[in-house]
């Protein structure tokens, strides 16, 4: 079996390509970060011409490039629509146009929902507050487009907060890694209005087993899954990591354009990913604080 991990560089793309080749897969790695190693092709997802270069004839294709962020995208607004949107349209004009049907797994956000105090379901209501948010709404409708009038295969994993790392000590990604840092330094934990807010926490052992395995079940193709894990306040987080490195979680006041966006609770219910992979336990921050 044949995979390719495009964005292979970034934190969770680096982290699948691991995965997939522990499970015996050849793993092709592309990204637009040049580098030396084997299996590996620099790429230009927003150029066609770069793009026309990505081995088709794989059975999976976890298009994982792109640009995170909240408030940033207002200020470079083209940029995101062309590294988050025009890249994976590239991509599924390369599939289209070719004898091959890979599946296309796809990373989507907790983002793209309308928060509230509850469990979120695949199909709970939607709200855009940034152009990240909105670029990823407007990728699941592209991979559905493309399923119902070419037959590309997608499943799409929407992801709240991943933490931990399978490849070395440096846990220094995200939400749980700005912590970690901060308590690290032997400085308090600062958070927005006292970080009452509900989030999913998933380790990325637990993140690669719910795509990759997720992705292979055919029962997946053209769905959308919440990527299940453990529902924490964001000071609850905060406090098992303050309490490693003998520090405090300290309230500050919101930055009016943070508040702007701020999506309030988004933490989600797991049932369809449950169902899918037939029950899963998931790993908990305050083992892995152990450990950091």
């Amino acid at each position: 079996m044949k995979a390719a991990v495009i964005g292979g560089k970034g934190y969770i793309g680096k982290h699948l390509a691991f995965y997939l080749s522990g499970r015996g897969y050849d793993v092709m790695t592309y990204d637009v970060v040049p580098c030396e190693e084997e299996k590996y092709l620099c790429v230009d997802m927003t150029n066609k011409e770069s793009v026309s270069q990505i081995d088709l004839n794989v059975d999976y294709i976890f298009m994982f490039a792109g640009l995170t962020g909240t408030y940033a995208g207002f200020d470079a607004y083209e940029k995101y629509i062309n590294i988050n949107e025009i890249a994976l349209l590239n991509l599924l004009d390369n599939i289209r146009k070719s004898k091959y049907r890979p599946k296309v797994i796809f990373p989507s956000t907790r983002l793209v929902y309308k928060g509230y105090d509850k469990p979120l379901k695949e199909d709970d209501e939607k709200e855009a507050k940034t152009i990240y948010a909105a670029n990823k709404m407007a990728c699941e409708g592209y991979l559905q487009a493309y399923h119902d009038s070419f037959d590309i295969p997608y499943t799409v994993f929407r992801i709240c907060i991943p933490y931990g790392n399978l490849l070395s000590t440096d846990y220094s990604f995200g939400t749980v890694g700005f912590f970690i840092k901060q308590a690290k330094a032997g400085n308090d934990i600062t958070l927005y209005g006292g970080g009452t807010i509900k989030r999913t926490f998933t380790h990325m052992e637990d993140l690669c087993f719910q795509v990759v395995e997720g992705a292979m079940n055919k029962e997946s193709d053209g769905q959308i899954y919440n990527i299940g894990g453990e529902t924490l306040s964001l000071r609850q987080a905060a406090e098992i990591v303050a309490a490693k490195f003998g520090t405090n979680v300290v309230a500050v006041p919101w930055p009016e354009k943070d508040l702007r966006i701020e999506s309030d609770h988004t933490y989600f219910d797991d049932t369809k990913i449950q169902a899918l992979l037939g029950g899963y336990h998931y790993k908990r921050l305050i083992d892995f604080s152990k450990d950091i």
